[in-house]
């Protein structure tokens, strides 16, 4: 066997090959000038020359031209498998050829697709066929969208809540947080001054009306632990109604014509008695607003829970409500006050506060009778019971 010599003037396409011995022939590389891993003018070894399946791979030369993706599909790579005697084959570098090529093929293919859906979308906008557009809303539809808009907005919000529990809610919000409690609230300043009440009492008094509404979280997990005759918010807000009536009668019998004239004549002792009984009335105003208010809180966060696709439209419908009812309490309460019938303005309050004591006894407030016999559910007194599961629970 003799050494095989590589001129540097000679293409990788037309390698000498020694015809004396056919295993170096077959594994002489035909590739073509501009390969990437063209070899420089240098001597193969004799050790690489006895093994019968190396292929010498030598360092490009400086000039070493960069190839094209074209060279790349062009390249014949079976001149590079080499079969052996015992049935092995090195094919590690037409793999990685074959696979680049094909991954570049892909690739270019994606290109090319994409490129073309602009393309394609504007060939579809030059066949003649116009965008469309919305037509612009005629009068009718700007004058009638407010009536429409309102309609199906309680059009969905029936599909989610009954109509009794709808009608409930809009009665407690309008008559008495929109209603009772804003009168109270905006009679409370002029009614002090008129008995001569100094300012920091006033703010202590102004304190004690908003005390229950501090109260609501303890009136809401109570309303939850104790079922009152199986129920465990219609009896509470029963209750709470009550308190507010007979706060509201206590001012119209207590407050009349004259009456704060005469606590005046009485003395500051007299006067200060009198607006703490007037406090106390307010109070229980506040408690029944209060208590009616986390009540219905609780019962449509729970129908929320259990509709969640109703969204907060339920929450636009309470604030809407009271609202209205504070735009309108509001209205009539400055003149009133100025004009000295607060004993006028007590008897709305009380007329007010009972709307919502029908509704809740006839069972607007949706909910399901517990009884004793539930799980974790213990009996307290005769009509009272006590929820022991959910306390520990929670």
């Amino acid at each position: 066997m003799h050494n095989n010599n590589f001129s540097s003037s000679t293409n990788l396409s037309s390698l000498e090959l020694d015809e004396g011995n056919p295993v170096e022939e077959t594994n002489n590389i035909n590739s073509r000038n501009n390969h990437p891993s063209s070899l420089s003018s240098t001597t193969l070894p004799s050790a690489a020359a006895n093994s019968p399946s190396s292929i010498n791979f030598q360092q490009p030369s400086n000039n070493t031209t960069i190839p094209s993706m074209d060279d790349i599909h062009q390249i014949d790579p079976s001149p590079l498998i080499t079969s052996q005697g015992d049935g092995d084959s090195s094919t590690q570098y037409t793999d990685d050829m074959t696979s680049y090529g094909e991954s570049y093929s892909e690739q270019e293919l994606i290109n090319s697709q994409g490129a073309e859906k602009p393309n394609a979308a504007a060939a579809n906008n030059n066949n003649g066929e116009e965008p469309h557009t919305l037509s612009p809303p005629t009068w009718h539809d700007t004058f009638f969208h407010p009536f429409s808009s309102t309609k199906q907005f309680f059009t969905e919000l029936s599909s989610f809540f009954s109509w009794e529990f709808l009608s409930w809610m809009a009665i407690q919000q309008c008559f008495i947080s929109g209603g009772v409690f804003a009168l109270v609230m905006s009679l409370g300043l002029p009614l002090f001054k008129e008995l001569g009440i100094d300012a920091s009492r006033q703010q202590l008094y102004m304190t004690m009306i908003f005390a229950p509404w501090a109260m609501k979280p303890f009136i809401g997990v109570a309303s939850d632990l104790f079922p009152i005759r199986g129920y465990n918010k219609r009896y509470f807000a029963l209750y709470s109604i009550l308190i507010g009536l007979i706060g509201c009668c206590i001012l119209v019998g207590v407050y009349h014509a004259g009456s704060a004239e005469a606590a005046i004549a009485a003395g500051p002792e007299a006067v200060q008695n009198f607006a703490d009984w007037i406090v106390i009335c307010f109070t229980a105003v506040s408690y029944e607003a209060a208590t009616l208010d986390i009540l219905g809180e609780g019962k449509y966060s729970e129908l929320m829970r259990k509709y969640p696709e109703s969204g907060s439209s339920i929450i636009s419908f309470k604030f809407g409500w009271s609202l209205l009812g504070s735009i309108v309490t509001q209205s009539f309460v400055g003149p009133m006050s100025d004009a000295g019938y607060f004993h006028v303005l007590f008897w709305i309050a009380l007329m007010l506060s009972i709307t919502p004591f029908y509704p809740t006894l006839v069972g607007w407030i949706p909910e399901k009778k517990r009884t004793k016999d539930e799980p974790g559910m213990t009996k307290l007194c005769s009509g009272c019971l006590f929820d022991k599961g959910s306390f520990q629970e929670k």
